[in-house]
């Protein structure tokens, strides 16, 4: 029978273990955070301009309105995030990952405390970008050409803005993450449960009176900032739950 203090110690190993190899990931992909900071770079460049405008005036005036939007922050950082999780949950770097370490559980768990970050420094960067557009904007077109939407961001703003962020992007993370560990059991359905959710969240499938563009409406129609993120950290924690049960299923290498 295995006495208190073993367990303490297996739980004290278990947690050394995970630091260690987190920290040493951490390291080793610090290239993904140079290609972040450089994608929201030229997202930027994307943003300085306008998405649309338009224009009115008689003999003695003429207004020329023009929107600017971040979007292209929002567009690039998911790409950024979905590339940086599939390679993560790929064939080749789990090959790798395991040539280092036995436990595939610590090794998974290191996995998503490193999305984790990635997730929250993506948020942050994201938020703090589109500070930099407006400040930008500011010097190149005056603020007093400002009309709606402001120029500056109050703080709780700037801290809603990264708390959301860092939520939608842990969502599309292990969304990701759990497509990729379909493939690696089999690569047919790994494609089709891509396709079936891409089609199932933008609502270009319809189930008998069912719209399933409902299912994205499930998070941006929430008005509860608390029910919002309950809603998303309780999706994350079933996928990538969801990922580790298939993980087990299969071999350590092929």
């Amino acid at each position: 029978m295995m006495s208190l203090n073993e367990v303490k110690l297996s739980s004290v190993r278990f947690k050394d273990i995970v630091l260690k190899q987190y920290l040493y990931k951490l390291k080793g992909h610090s290239g993904w955070i140079h290609s972040l900071i450089l994608i929201q770079l030229i997202s930027l460049l994307f943003s300085m301009s306008p998405m649309g405008g338009m224009s009115s005036g008689g003999d003695s005036f003429h207004i020329n309105i023009n929107t600017y939007t971040g979007d292209a922050f929002l567009v690039l950082t998911m790409i950024w995030m979905a590339v940086m999780t599939s390679f993560l949950g790929s064939q080749a770097y789990r090959s790798i990952d395991f040539s280092l370490v036995s436990n595939r559980i610590t090794s998974y768990v290191s996995n998503a405390a490193l999305i984790l970050t990635f997730a929250v420094y993506a948020g942050i960067t994201g938020t703090l970008m589109s500070l930099l557009q407006r400040m930008v904007l500011v010097k190149s077109l005056g603020e007093s050409e400002f009309i709606f939407g402001g120029v500056q961001m109050a703080p709780w703003d700037i801290l809603l803005s990264i708390f959301v962020a860092t939520l939608y992007l842990l969502l599309l993370a292990s969304v990701t993450y759990l497509i990729q560990m379909v493939s690696a059991l089999n690569k047919a359905a790994g494609i089709a449960l891509g396709v079936f959710i891409l089609a199932f969240g933008f609502g270009w499938i319809r189930i008998f009176e069912f719209k399933v563009e409902n299912v994205l409406l499930f998070y941006t129609a929430e008005s509860s900032l608390g029910l919002f993120a309950l809603k998303v950290i309780g999706s994350v924690v079933l996928l990538l739950g969801l990922s580790m049960l298939i993980s087990g299923r299969m071999e350590v290498k092929r």
